[in-house]
């Protein structure tokens, strides 16, 4: 079995994955990803150098402050939110109702889009914009103190979630436990990169030779006769075809994930490869018989991909985009069923579509392995301990009240995210969306129904101007307070909605000790199940 994985240490889902895999004989190959871009920033400047940590968020433009090579999670924290997407639950354009809050647009990202995921960001451009940092060029001498205050930032923050003095211990003993083992693999590895760490850091949990660790250039390694390549080498032979199925999968599946640019070849794969000293992906393209890599071009070979030639120029891997890289993965003879875990990769149903789509058209070449899905049920497992739980004010909001025994949450939660989800669905409905406002604030409502009526009836009858401004001036006043009261409630219920993602995300190893200890979480672990996902 094959897996693939950024972030790859013992605070994200990663190292319970391989535990539970493991646990059940299956053999894995684990590539550590190192060909993804590393991060984005917005406003970020061509061969600026300047790293920090921030929260997951969107920007008006669209564009994301985004990290794949280190990150940490808060316990049942928020995901970050392209606040543009609720526009379908207030019934307006962000702009307009950025203008009848008196905000602007930007004020509205800031409250409503950062997440409590906490990454390391900065720009990827090396030399130009066409040329991005992958994580594989990411040493550990540049990211060492990021990924010591991403520790602290972690025990602060389980620490504050989990309040009893006995969840404290166990975590305290767990954390300087790992603090040592993380300053005895940062000397080590001090002149290496940021995927050696994670191999060794990965190594020493998992103690096992069920599980091999590997890096994903090898993986998709640009050499010939390659069967990883097969698959892009469709896309090169058929473009036409295969772009326009690949931008139909999208449009299919409602995928925010952007289409391929078809009328300027953009092919859906990358090329890794050194550039001014470090290493970067870049994007491909299609035109006049040559695939362009940056400011590099190399002629079809027959009308096919032009491996040989790539190899010999210095590209070390070609790695399809997100929906492509998880077919590729899994096609061909040498490919293996790949493990995700639970509410992992939400692009899949566009991969699944596309899928479909190229084996229609007689392009999938080869057979294609199983998607595996890894479940541990942890919200639903914590029904079995009392241990007390500090909910982030979000949840507290939804559950009423900032603090609970896990049991109760584990009792309370399917049923509230049932609740938003369906409050949520009701708010894309015109008709229903003032019905559900009279629910959630019936006393704001009904003096605003009350002054409508006095005002209809005041403009029948010789009233002042004075006096209409007067009434007028007092509903807006309370129409304000209502879509603002109403705006808070889609940001909590957009949160409490998405609450199943914590199922089996996250960091699952320090949340397992602070619930109860090492015994959960092997229970955790030896009770995951393990399915093939049906498209």
């Amino acid at each position: 079995m094959f897996s693939i994985d950024q972030n790859c240490h013992s605070l994200w889902d990663t190292l319970p994955k391989l535990h539970a895999l493991a646990a059940k004989g299956h053999r894995v190959t684990h590539f550590i990803e190192d060909v993804d871009v590393a991060f984005t920033a917005m406003g970020a400047s061509v061969d600026d150098t300047v790293l920090h940590l921030a929260r997951e968020r969107f920007h008006r433009s669209g564009g994301q402050d985004w990290g794949a090579a280190l990150f940490y999670s808060e316990f049942l924290g928020k995901l970050a939110v392209e606040v543009r997407h609720w526009e379908p639950l207030t019934g307006l354009q962000t702009k307009t109702l950025a203008r009848q809050l008196d905000r602007s647009v930007d004020d509205l990202y800031d409250a409503f889009s950062p997440g409590d995921t906490w990454q390391l960001i900065g720009s990827s451009y090396v030399g130009d914009r066409d040329h991005h940092r992958v994580i594989g060029d990411l040493t550990v001498r540049e990211v060492r103190d990021f990924l010591l205050d991403l520790l602290r930032r972690a025990e602060a923050d389980v620490l504050h979630a989990f309040p009893a003095r006995e969840a404290q211990e166990r975590l305290r003993q767990w954390f300087r436990s790992e603090e040592e083992r993380v300053a005895r693999l940062l000397a080590r590895h001090a002149a290496d990169r940021l995927v050696d760490l994670y191999r060794s850091w990965l190594a020493e949990h998992l103690g096992t030779d069920l599980v091999t660790l590997e890096l994903s250039s090898s993986l998709f390694a640009c050499r010939p006769g390659s069967p990883s390549l097969a698959l892009l080498d469709a896309f090169v032979t058929d473009y036409e075809r295969g772009a326009r199925l690949y931008n139909e999968a999208l449009a299919e599946t409602d995928s925010d994930l952007r289409p391929l640019e078809a009328a300027r070849g953009e092919l859906p794969f990358f090329a890794i490869q050194e550039h001014q000293g470090h290493l970067v992906r870049t994007a491909a393209y299609l035109r006049g018989g040559e695939v362009s890599l940056g400011r590099q071009a190399f002629p079809l070979a027959d009308g096919r991909l032009p491996v040989a030639a790539m190899a010999e120029a210095g590209i070390s891997a070609l790695a399809g985009k997100a929906i492509v890289l998880v077919i590729q993965a899994r096609v061909g003879p040498d490919a293996e069923p790949l493990a995700l875990p639970h509410r992992g990769s939400l692009y899949m149903p566009s991969a699944h579509r596309l899928t479909e789509k190229l084996q229609a058209a007689g392009l999938l070449p080869g057979q294609l392995q199983p998607i595996v899905r890894v479940r541990f049920r942890l919200l639903d497992r914590m029904g079995s301990l009392d241990t007390p739980i500090r909910l982030p004010d979000h949840l507290a909001a939804a559950f009423g009240k900032a603090e609970l025994a896990a049991k109760e949450f584990a009792q309370r939660w399917p049923e509230l995210v049932a609740e938003a989800a369906a409050r949520l669905q009701r708010l894309r409905d015109p008709a229903q969306r003032p019905k559900v406002q009279e629910e959630l604030f019936p006393d704001l409502t009904a003096r605003i129904a009350e002054l409508e009526a006095r005002r209809r009836q005041m403009a029948q009858s010789s009233c002042t101007p004075e006096q209409m401004s007067a009434i007028w001036k007092e509903i807006k006043g309370l129409q304000l307070q209502l879509l603002e009261g109403t705006l808070h409630r889609i940001a909590t219920d957009w949160q409490v909605a998405e609450l199943g993602y914590w199922d089996s995300r996250g960091a699952l190893l320090p949340w397992s000790i602070a619930l109860g200890g090492r015994e959960f979480y092997d229970r955790l672990i030896a009770e995951a199940e393990i399915s093939e996902e049906r498209p």
